[in-house]
This record gives C-alpha cells, structure tokens and sequence, in this order.
C-alpha cells in the first residue's frame, strides 16, 4: 500500500447508517461512564447516546443548572445517572468526581473527557494567563482523569477513554494558538498511551492482548455555545478580520449535528472501532469506510524517524 494516496471519504453531517442508535440498543449494558463537559453541547449528546444504548452515565460540569437539566434527561430515559458539579481545573474537584462516580455508580469503564474552551484571537494580543488555561482545561485536566482512572482499567484489562480533540491538531489554523495546541498535544497523548498499553497489558501484566481502547476525535464543526463565546470584545474591536475571517469558514461548512459526535462515540466504545484505536477520529467521515481503509494498511512500527 505503500505511496497509494488516501482516498476520500464520504462526509457526514449527522446519523447515518454506521452509527444508526438501533444498532447499538444495550451495547453499553452494566458499563459506567463518565463524560465531563456533558452539561450542554456535545458533552450533553454523548451523556444521551450512551444512556440510550445502556451505560451508566455521570454528568459532570461547571454549571449547576446544566448538569442538573443534563441529568433529568438522562433520568428520563432510564438509566442510571448521577450529576457532579465540578471544576476540572481544580484537583480537589477531580478527587471528588471521581470518588462520587465511583461510590455512587461503581468503577469507570468509560471516560470521555469533552470539556474545552477556545478564543479565537491573535496571539500577540492574548493573555498568557488566559492562553495557559486553555492548556489547562484541555491537556493537562484529561491527563490527569486518565492518570487517575487509568489504573482500575489496567487491572481488569478493559476499558475505553476517548478524548474530544479536533482537526486544528493537524492544521495550521490562525487565531486559535492555545485551542490548537491543546488539541495538538492530546492527540498525540492519545497515541502514545494507546501505544505503551499495547506493550504493558501484555509484557507488564501478563494479559494476552491489551483490551484497553483509547481515541481521540473530531466532532464536526457544531454550533454550540462554545462558538458563541470564543469571539471576546477584545478580538471584536482590535482584530475584526479574524472575526470576518471565521466567519466565512463557518459559511462554508455543513450544518453538523451533536449527535454525529455522539453515536460516533458509542460505536467506539462498542468496541467497533478497535481498528482505530490511537488515532484522530474524524467523526465528520464515514467510519465503516475509514475501518476499511486502515484495515488495507501495514502495521505501523515504533521508530524514531521524522516526517
């Protein structure tokens, strides 16, 4: 396969027949998960679509009316739920969360970690304070949520971890520095662990194979609230050509669902997309042809070579 140039893919904007829920009814029965950011947006999708096809669900947010409304719906359809109000920033508040899932609903086997902010501004004008905390929010709290659940996940040699990236971690995207250098750096986290688990489960802990997934995704452009607020006065007044900029790219994309996210990430954690495990997934592309398409490929080898 060697020099044969990457095929297209068909787009999609929202359920297909890949990821249709009817699929997936109790795919997900006696799993527990944990999505953060799932008071709203796409956190909010996913917390449903899990739900629906069977797993325990905690809602975890900053926002106490969010998560609280999140937790109702979920209620509704169900399923096993509990909401945590929790700043993923803040240590003790990640302490807490997970305990609180544990206690109440039993160990994690599934963690999505969704929160995210972005400003699109030039970096010149941005605050290092501000920029660090993007950072923050982005790498270094879904890090640590994975060095804290990781465990439990190691000693039954299963589990599934899935983190909302983009396809900014592959672009030179202007305006966006700290939002495309997060999503750059937990990418790339992404593989690396899925790497070291495929040695350690078996040569470290004997298993046969390693049975733990990791994934990181793009979720489509999705007009959330999360592009409501990324455009601050600052940007507005000072740099009205990023403003403008930005939104003829939004013009020139289709109109992506949550729920294309959602379900994308219940096929995963299924176990469906075991052919996938390490990468970027572009939700936005048909995944049963993007399985086909990395089935056709060599195994990849460790190396040290650049490009």
């Amino acid at each position: 396969m060697a020099g044969t140039a990457k095929p297209e893919f068909t787009l999609r904007a929202g359920i297909y027949p890949a990821i249709n829920p009817d699929l997936f009814t109790d795919s997900l029965e006696g799993k527990i998960a944990l999505v953060t950011g799932s008071g709203r947006g796409i956190g909010r999708e996913i917390a449903l679509a899990l739900a629906v096809s069977g797993a325990a669900v905690a809602i975890s947010g900053r926002t106490q009316k969010e998560v609280e409304a999140t937790t109702h719906e979920v209620s509704k359809l169900g399923a096993n739920c509990i909401g945590v109000v929790a700043d993923i920033c803040v240590r003790e508040d990640l302490d807490r969360l997970v305990n609180e899932v544990v206690e109440k609903l039993g160990v994690i086997d599934i963690l999505i970690c969704n929160a995210g902010t972005n400003t699109f501004m030039p970096f010149h004008m941005t605050d290092p304070d501000q920029w660090w905390r993007q950072m923050e929010i982005m790498v270094k709290s879904p890090t640590e949520l994975t060095r804290m659940i990781l465990p439990s996940m190691q000693e039954r040699n299963s589990g599934t971890i899935i983190f909302t990236s983009s396809r900014a971690a592959a672009a030179n995207l202007p305006w966006a520095a700290a939002y495309s250098c997060a999503k750059t750096a937990i990418t790339r986290f992404a593989g690396v662990l899925q790497a070291e688990l495929n040695a350690l489960q078996r040569n470290t802990f004997g298993f046969s194979c390693n049975g733990i997934s990791v994934f990181s995704i793009h979720p489509g452009e999705v007009k959330t609230s999360l592009h409501d607020t990324a455009f601050p006065e600052k940007t507005k007044q000072e740099a009205p050509y990023v403003f403008e900029m930005m939104a003829k790219l939004a013009k020139s994309h289709p109109d992506f669902k949550a729920e294309l996210a959602a379900w994308t990430c219940v096929y995963l954690c299924s176990g469906k997309g075991k052919t996938l495990e390490g990468r970027l997934v572009d939700c936005t592309r048909d995944i049963d042809e993007v399985v086909a398409y990395i089935s056709s490929l060599p195994l990849s080898k460790f190396g040290n070579a650049c490009g």
